[in-house]
């Protein structure tokens, strides 16, 4: 089982999914409070599902440059690791625009689509749905350095 996760300022969207598989399900958001508490809470919903790997969706610029986003995630990513947690980093840029897209041409309600937090869901879905593809295509993830 693997973990995705849309690291946010306000909210950290989830996902999980299996190995071998490309399909990822939503597994809500927590919302944002002290780092410590927001390790700890990744840390209970991990072991919760019996996750063995958790995937951090890395914002970067459009050019595949840092910024000041990239740098508080991969901040974050050291907390897991350091509570001991395995993190693999995928390459996140335009997830939370492709997920507000898919979710504006859905099903859902309107009420329910602009829920605070959904995008992030939506955003964790298809950031372990990429890892989870290139996985079972022989392509590696991206692999950045925590």
């Amino acid at each position: 089982v693997i973990l995705a996760l849309d690291v946010g300022e306000a909210r950290i969207g989830v996902a999980r999914g299996e190995e071998g598989l490309r399909l990822a399900f939503g597994r809500g958001v927590i919302h944002r409070s002290k780092q410590r508490e927001d390790v700890a809470e990744v840390a209970r919903r991990a072991e919760e599902e019996g996750a063995a790997l958790i995937v951090v969706g890395l914002p970067t610029r459009t050019d595949g440059t840092s910024s000041k986003q990239t740098q508080r995630v991969r901040a974050f990513a050291r907390a897991l690791q350091d509570a001991g947690l395995e993190v693999a980093f995928m390459d996140e840029r335009f997830t939370s625009k492709i997920a507000a897209r898919d979710l504006a041409q859905g099903v859902l309600p309107r009420g329910k689509r602009q829920q605070k937090g959904r995008v992030d869901e939506a955003s964790a879905i298809r950031i372990l749905e990429d890892w989870l593809t290139r996985q079972t295509s022989g392509r590696m993830a991206v692999e950045f350095e925590a």
